[in-house]
């Protein structure tokens, strides 16, 4: 039985990550994990480094931004618009206003303008948001006590 082990081991392992039928480069599959390290900053000082990422996350856009956008916003009821000619069509109250499939929604949050398109509203009064698009404020568009 050993034998059988020590010869199964010695084939040539499928990635089972790749497809059936794959002929790419065959790499080692170990338990060992391989970080790769890319982009490096040329400069050698950890406070520069240190800057450099600072300054590219505050202005990238996390899930979790857009998790507490999303939360900022106000949803109220569902209502029915009847339109003269007897067709009907749900809306969805948000902040106030009445928005129906399609719409796009934006709200500022954390000096970021994120933007949504409503994507079904179904008769439980539940809604599907889809993220559309997150951008930093410009400097007018920050409320006065925001800006320095």
């Amino acid at each position: 039985m050993t034998a059988v082990i020590a010869i199964a081991a010695a084939m040539a392992v499928r990635n089972p990550f790749w497809p059936i039928g794959y002929e790419g480069t065959r790499e080692v599959i170990s338990a060992e994990p391989k970080v790769e390290l890319g982009g490096q900053s040329a400069s050698s000082d950890d406070d520069t480094a240190t800057a450099e990422m600072a300054a590219r996350s505050s202005t990238a856009t996390l899930p979790r931004h857009w998790t507490e956008a999303r939360n900022s916003l106000s949803i109220g009821g569902t209502v029915i618009a009847t339109e003269k000619d007897g067709t009907s069509r749900q809306c969805v109250m948000i902040n106030g206003l009445a928005y129906d499939n399609g719409d796009l929604i934006s709200a500022n949050h954390n000096g970021r303008r994120f933007t949504w398109r409503v994507e079904g509203i179904t008769k439980g009064a539940t809604i599907k948001l889809k993220r559309i698009r997150a951008r930093p404020l410009t400097a007018d568009e920050l409320p006065k006590e925001a800006r320095k």
